[in-house]
């Protein structure tokens, strides 16, 4: 809430008239009215189990200045939206932690934990109070009900106390509390909630920077499923358009809004149903209509770009912040697996409840009700129960097939017609709970893969080496005398020895030629044999990354081959090297033949690649493509397999990765080997099940990697090949070429995509 500061009074004699009151006044008057109505609107929100708990949070935490209205507000609230047990219950807890904090204020004590102790403890006592004058017939339901509500408003009423609202954790907090209320709203399959969130996601991805947008989506995806768990899927589609519009387009406004619609389409394809994936398609239009709404200025204002750190501590510190994220996605992980993993069965997933149905709807009308379930209770269960073979057998139930014990029933036809329309919602409501389970599973790996990768990178960032400054200042007069000043400049060297200069200058457009003599002219300064640079074009400025030159130099070479009768190859492969010294080759093979496979091997190995060039290692990049194969799979038995080799071109350590690849061989001296792992292909599991082999190569090495298809007739034949191939000294393209040829003469009668993809490992740097 916002503090207000008394005006100054007037200077007597000075002439100036004195400011009037009334405008002051009117504006009290409105922020008074806005905590009351606060108080009212976060009252009524719900969250899983029936917890409410954001009315008492606000008037343990609010400013002092606005408790009185957040108190009248958040019990008119509770009374009027919030059933009537509870809603009582919650009266007298806002009472009690309203009196504490007027008695701490009069003590000079800390009024906020006076009010949390107060508020959350009146609640309990109320509920003790309740059950032991109900001869404990209190249902466990409103027991957890209670039990919730006193647990998280104790932890919000702190928050909201500690995080203002004009910093970014305040307005955060406030975003999923106002977030988990509007589900109150829900009309037909409208989530209100879920358009906020999309808004304010998106919002966050365009002006600010990413550490707020993952903050943010995880904790608009928190508060999206603690009040509809229905909507796990619409959380995770909302969360991971966020991400991917802050780490792929950030400051592009149309960008990022075409970034979150692929998210969500993507969320909306693993909907129960076309009813979910149209709700869920209209809260993200919703959202993404009111952030195009929303004028740019504002958006800079919101998030104001942070003040660039210095020198020495921005690697550091960006070190910590990476670390920081990672270990709470990491946590969020471990405690939503932990939760479910201690939660009870919920109502209305055990058989028990066809027969509590059957019984509603047919029984308790029925005049032999009391002969029935009374004097022959254990008769008319055993008969239901006999009655469950029937429908999982035929899915439904017929007056034929009434067991003796059901005989007696007067009306046959409508107990048959009750137990198959019972049996129906309880096989939805499994399936939509087995459902939510793979989302939430989905997510948590997400979360966990996601912490995986940002650790490494937090590592890698914290070893980035001691800084060289007088090497800085020639490399700054360098650029200065060809007319590009350097904006910022480092030239730092690792452990390993090897220098890294980046320079940032005005944006300009670098020809080849050019690259290529400010590298001769780098070497010659630092005295370092530098490559050729990665440049990179952001807005306004470009980016230099100047790397030593490697001891080796990779050669690919690649050969596809589609499947007898069909046109397109299921098959995908990527090679390149990046900028930091690695050689990347993979292989991606979908599931079948024909267009279908080619849509899931081609999703994998561009997914994949894009992780590898932003530094993500293979196990990594492997989880996190796993996840997206799973939620784009959805029910279907599809997938991809990944292998995945990576060579440090200036050791000739390599790393092979096999997630359900077929086997891979390595050429030294002229003599194959075979390499391989036995793992299962991405798309299938919750967790991707892949296998890692560490191998050192040397110059003339070849390593090559094939699909299935081309093994179809067994190895023998192929390392025969190779070996021919390597007496011939054929270039890694000619290796490629012969072996997928000689793969289709010898597939004759099998039907599958052919692939081989070759590296030779030579001496002599790029």
């Amino acid at each position: 809430m916002p503090i207000f500061v008394k005006d100054k009074p007037p200077v007597q004699g000075s002439g100036a008239p004195a400011r009037p009151a009334l405008p002051r006044s009117r504006s009290a008057l409105l922020w008074q009215a806005a905590a009351a109505l606060a108080g009212g609107v976060l009252a009524a929100g719900q969250v899983y189990g029936g917890a409410a708990p954001f009315g008492l949070a606000l008037v343990m935490g609010c400013a002092p200045g606005y408790l009185l209205p957040a108190a009248v507000g958040a019990a008119l609230g509770s009374l009027l939206a919030l059933p009537m047990d509870l809603a009582l219950k919650l009266m007298g807890a806002i009472l009690a932690a309203a009196m504490a904090r007027l008695a701490g204020r009069q003590l000079r004590r800390e009024e906020t934990r006076l009010a949390v102790g107060a508020g959350s403890g009146a609640l309990l006592l109320e509920q003790g109070i309740v059950g032991l004058g109900s001869g404990l017939a209190v249902s466990p339901g409103s027991n957890a009900a209670v039990l919730g509500t006193a647990v998280l408003a104790a932890g919000l009423g702190l928050a909201i106390h500690a995080f203002p609202t004009d910093k970014p954790r305040g307005a955060c907090l406030w975003l999923a509390m106002l977030t988990a209320c509007a589900q109150r709203l829900t009309v037909g399959g409208f989530a209100p909630g879920l358009a906020l969130a999309a808004a304010g996601g998106l919002c966050a991805a365009y002006a600010g920077s990413l550490e707020q947008s993952a903050v943010l989506a995880v904790a608009l995806a928190a508060a999206l499923t603690a009040a509809t768990p229905g909507l796990a899927y619409g959380a995770l589609a909302v969360a991971l358009g966020t991400l991917g519009a802050a780490a792929f387009c950030a400051g592009r406004r149309w960008s990022c809004a075409g970034v979150f619609v692929l998210g969500c389409g993507l969320g909306a394809l693993a909907a129960p149903g076309w009813f979910q994936a149209a709700g869920i398609l209209a809260g993200a239009a919703s959202g993404v209509l009111l952030y195009i709404l929303t004028p740019p200025a504002l958006l800079r204002a919101l998030f104001p770009p942070p003040a660039p750190p210095a020198a020495s501590q921005s690697l550091s510190g960006a070190a910590r912040r990476l670390a920081t994220v990672a270990d709470t996605l990491s946590d969020i992980a471990d405690t939503v697996n932990a939760v479910c993993a201690r939660q009870l069965p919920p109502r209305g997933e055990t058989y028990d409840f066809v027969v509590d149905y059957a019984a509603q709807h047919v029984c308790q009308q029925c005049n032999r009700r009391e002969q029935c379930w009374i004097k022959g209770f254990s008769t008319a269960m055993d008969g239901l129960y006999q009655l469950r073979g029937v429908l999982e057998a035929n899915g439904r139930a017929e007056v034929e097939n009434l067991p003796p014990q059901l005989t007696v029933c007067t009306h046959p036809s409508d107990l048959c017609a009750a137990v198959t329309h019972g049996y129906r919602l309880w096989c939805s409501r499994r399936q939509t709970r087995a459902r939510a389970n793979t989302l939430r599973t989905a997510l948590t790996e997400q979360y966990s893969a996601m912490a995986t990768a940002l650790a490494q990178l937090s590592n890698r960032l914290g070893q980035a080496g001691l800084p060289d400054p007088r090497a800085q200042n020639k490399v700054s007069q360098l650029f200065g005398a060809i007319g590009l000043e350097a904006l910022e400049c480092s030239v730092t060297t690792d452990v390993a020895g090897r220098a890294t200069a980046n320079v940032t200058v005005p944006r300009t457009n670098l020809t080849q030629e050019e690259c290529r003599a400010l590298s001769d002219e780098m070497s010659r300064i630092c005295r370092r044999d530098f490559d050729l640079p990665d440049v990179a074009n952001c807005r306004t400025v470009t980016m230099l990354s100047f790397g030593e030159r490697p001891l080796y130099r990779a050669r690919f070479g690649a050969a596809s081959r589609p499947a007898p009768g069909e046109t397109v190859c299921g098959d995908a492969h990527e090679e390149f090297c990046d900028h930091v010294g690695r050689a990347q080759m993979l292989l991606c093979d979908g599931m079948g033949t024909g267009r279908a496979a080619a849509v899931d091997g081609r999703l994998a190995a561009k997914l994949t690649g894009q992780l590898l060039r932003a530094g993500f290692a293979a196990e990594s990049a492997a989880r996190l493509v796993n996840v997206a194969m799973g939620l784009k799979n959805g029910d279907q038995e599809s997938g991809a397999t990944l292998d995945l080799l990576t060579v440090d071109l200036f050791t000739g350590r390599a790393g092979l990765f096999k997630a359900g690849a077929a086997p891979s061989f390595l050429v030294r001296d002229g003599e194959p080997r075979m390499l391989e792992g036995a793992s299962l292909p991405m798309g299938i599991l919750g967790s991707v099940v892949g296998r890692s082999n560490a191998l050192n190569l040397c110059s003339g090495d070849l390593v090559v990697l094939v699909s299935d298809g081309a093994l179809c007739d067994g190895s023998e034949w192929l390392m025969q090949q190779l070996q021919l191939c390597a007496r011939l000294g054929h270039t890694p393209q000619q290796v490629a070429d012969a072996v997928a040829d000689s793969a289709v003469r010898r597939a004759t009668g099998h039907r599958d995509d052919i692939t081989v993809t070759v590296l030779a490992l030579e001496a002599g740097g790029k």
